[in-house]
């Protein structure tokens, strides 16, 4: 009846949610003080090289965010699907999903270091940005931070589309397909569940609201991730069926502020991750995305009952005789 967990292992979930906080963290810095000091000075004053850096940064946290998200349903989908297999390979699953989250984000997000650069603003450049006319001989040297006008169009939108797909739709697509199944198996178990109330079985029931509760904290981390991107992210996508038409892509400008909207979720979504921080000293069952603390042990004890005198025997546990310090994992 003892259930031995593994010592110091955190929740699968909070791993996944860590890299979510870094994500926020990324662009916080690259948004919040990056470019609050390039609008403050105009003009791009720190060189080609950090330009194309700048570009690579400004897109790799929202392409490690969206891998997270759709790292959480997945490992939601295993946990739910096949919860033994879930919690033998848990630990070893999420770190892959991490890892290639990562390594997905930095590859999308290099095309930027090529597509990006330092231009040189020309006099009637600047004219038209200050709204005035400068002497011929004018030599002064100003600099932006914008798309490499070298390449042809064609990479450039192509490069677009390609980002708009990988940093949401792609990530967005691989969330429905996991929440859609992960619907129809907990529809097929509705019958077992209901079973298992009736049954009394207090430990499944207990394992059953433990994945429940989980459930719960991956769906309103999608839901708060699909609610603040998708309308800035339909709004890219419309910048981009615009191409050369001025009038349709001046209207579509207007509703830049929505990007604004995913960068102050970054402030608020920590707040969601905080879930279960009440029950982090408590086991959770055979619950797949839940470990207990370092040397606990949790003992079901059978009641039995002796039929020739009638009387109802308890085996309690044994007492501790060290402390959990000098267990050493072991009991």
């Amino acid at each position: 009846y003892s259930n031995l967990r593994e010592g110091g292992v955190e929740s699968r979930l909070v791993k996944l949610s860590r890299q979510l906080m870094i994500a926020h963290i990324m662009v916080l810095i690259v948004y919040g003080f990056w470019r609050s000091c390039w609008i403050y000075s105009f003009f791009w004053t720190q060189g080609d090289l950090m330009c194309r850096l700048f570009s690579v940064l400004q897109a790799l946290p929202f392409h490690l965010w969206s891998n997270i998200v759709a790292a959480i349903a997945v490992d939601m989908l295993c946990c739910i699907g096949s919860p033994l297999t879930s919690y033998r390979n848990g630990a070893t699953r999420v770190r892959y999903f991490i890892i290639f989250s990562w390594l997905g984000a930095i590859i999308c997000a290099a095309p930027m270091a090529v597509v990006k650069r330092e231009y040189k603003l020309s006099v009637d450049e600047l004219g038209i940005i200050f709204n005035t006319s400068f002497d011929a001989n004018f030599t002064g040297d100003y600099y932006q931070c914008t798309t490499n006008v070298d390449l042809p169009p064609w990479i450039v939108l192509w490069n677009s589309y390609f980002h708009v797909f990988t940093s949401f739709y792609g990530p967005l697509a691989v969330i429905i397909i996991c929440y859609s199944t992960i619907g129809a198996i907990l529809q097929k178990q509705m019958t077992s569940r209901r079973l298992i109330a009736d049954g009394g079985n207090s430990i499944a029931a207990r394992t059953s609201a433990t994945k429940a509760r989980f459930l719960r904290a991956t769906i309103a981390i999608v839901c708060t991730y699909v609610l603040t991107w998708l309308p800035y992210q339909v709004l890219h996508v419309v910048q981009l069926v615009c191409g050369d038409d001025f009038e349709c892509a001046d209207n579509a400008s207007k509703f830049n502020f929505l990007q604004a909207i995913i960068i102050a979720s970054t402030c608020i979504n920590p707040f969601l991750y905080n879930f279960g921080a009440d029950r982090k000293n408590r086991n959770s069952g055979n619950a797949s995305t839940f470990e207990a603390n370092k040397a606990t042990v949790v003992v079901s004890m059978p009641v039995h009952k002796n039929q020739a005198t009638s009387e109802t025997l308890t085996f309690l546990p044994p007492q501790r005789t060290r402390s959990a310090a000098n267990l050493n994992g072991s009991v």
